[in-house]
């Protein structure tokens, strides 16, 4: 295994990242040296990684898409 290969930025624990939300509620994890995609916006940080993860947990606690497109199945 090639010890010197890049770490994903995703998973970089060095970095500092933001805590987006979108408007179906959904959260994600990005990195604060990358744009805001379209649709996104920050709402916490930016913050170590951990601190990022505790937010989303605490305040993301149910995963369904808000548009309802699960019941839609139904």
């Amino acid at each position: 295994m090639d010890t010197d290969a890049q770490t994903n930025p995703f998973d970089d624990e060095s970095h500092r990242f933001l805590v987006l939300a979108n408007t179906e509620g959904a959260y994600s994890l990005w990195p604060d040296f990358a744009v805001v995609p379209a649709g996104w916006t920050a709402v916490f940080g930016p913050d170590e990684r951990s601190k990022c993860l505790d937010h989303v947990e605490h305040h993301w606690a149910d995963i369904s898409p808000a548009n309802g497109a699960d019941d839609q199945r139904h």
